[in-house]
């Protein structure tokens, strides 16, 4: 049942009723939620402005599942990125202001691993929006076309979103 839930979850993704752009943002946004550990309020407040933002929910919610298993295996390299980072001596007086701050602390930036996973999630946010972004445009329309020869899209969606999507074309 959880991988039915999955493949749905992607196969929305890709036929929702949005843009290319809007799906390869969501993919990218995911990306950044997904790496980071989610027991903070840096992942409360990460996730209500990506949300905020025009994109595809269904690619978010995928994409942020998939990368949060990504990250389990991406901790050493958080935890580096974040060791360097906090250690940093030209930074140290930042890091200080930052946890006398009265909400910041609550974001766990003195944490390396949640440190180290934000500023990977940050780099890796307009990589993967420009290399998803052709994959989704050549693809989707494959995947939406392939899914219309199937009664998997009726099983998947309902009868009502199949229905919807043919009529579409």
């Amino acid at each position: 049942m959880f991988f039915i839930q999955c493949l749905r979850l992607f196969l929305r993704s890709l036929t929702a009723e949005c843009s290319h752009r809007e799906i390869a943002a969501g993919i990218a946004g995911g990306v950044l939620l997904g790496l980071v550990p989610k027991e903070n309020l840096l992942a409360v407040m990460l996730m209500i402005g990506i949300s905020s933002i025009r994109l595809s929910l269904p690619a978010l919610f995928f994409s942020t599942f998939l990368f949060s298993w990504i990250a389990i295996s991406l901790d050493s390299v958080c935890s580096a990125i974040g060791e360097f980072l906090l250690m940093h001596q030209d930074l140290q007086p930042l890091w200080i202001w930052l946890y006398n701050q009265p909400i910041v602390p609550w974001t766990n930036f003195n944490n390396t691993i949640v440190l180290g996973s934000f500023v990977l999630g940050s780099v890796l946010v307009m990589p993967t929006y420009f290399a998803a972004l052709p994959l989704v445009e050549r693809y989707a329309p494959v995947v939406i076309q392939r899914m219309q020869k199937y009664r998997l899209a009726t099983w998947l969606w309902g009868a009502e979103w199949a229905e919807r999507v043919r009529s579409a074309i």
